[in-house]
């Protein structure tokens, strides 16, 4: 039964006896359960609720991985602004982190560049073109 679960439709079943339902797959699901015995029907729901929760599990650990990785709206939302605001001023975005960066001047030589805001863990720098 849990095999046949897996799939919307479980391809190479025989035909059904006179009088009897076979599970065909999830997407037959609710036929069996309206025909079938309750003590078959009750299992087929047990088994389609816990793959249902298996998945739902999955899904949850998946979303908390991307929202590790990449942040939540809030922080894309904050992100995606800064870059447009940065893109409409013409001032450049890091070459390593992607943030606007700042004009910067070397403290020796007086010299300006554009430097990475997040510094000193990141240290991406461009020359400021003339």
């Amino acid at each position: 039964m849990r095999e046949r679960l897996k799939h919307d439709l479980f391809p190479s079943l025989p035909a059904a006896p006179k009088g009897k339902v076979i599970l065909t797959g999830l997407a037959g699901l609710a036929e069996f359960v309206a025909k079938a015995d309750p003590e078959f029907a009750a299992n087929a729901m047990l088994c389609a609720i816990n793959q249902a929760t298996y998945l739902l599990k999955r899904q949850l650990q998946s979303q908390a991985e991307n929202f590790k990785e990449n942040g939540g709206f809030t922080e894309r939302l904050h992100t995606t602004r800064i870059q447009s605001r940065a893109e409409q001023s013409g001032t450049p975005l890091c070459p390593l982190c992607n943030q606007p960066m700042r004009r910067r001047t070397a403290g020796k030589t007086s010299r300006q560049f554009w430097g990475c805001p997040a510094y000193p863990n990141c240290k991406g720098t461009q020359d400021i073109e003339t």
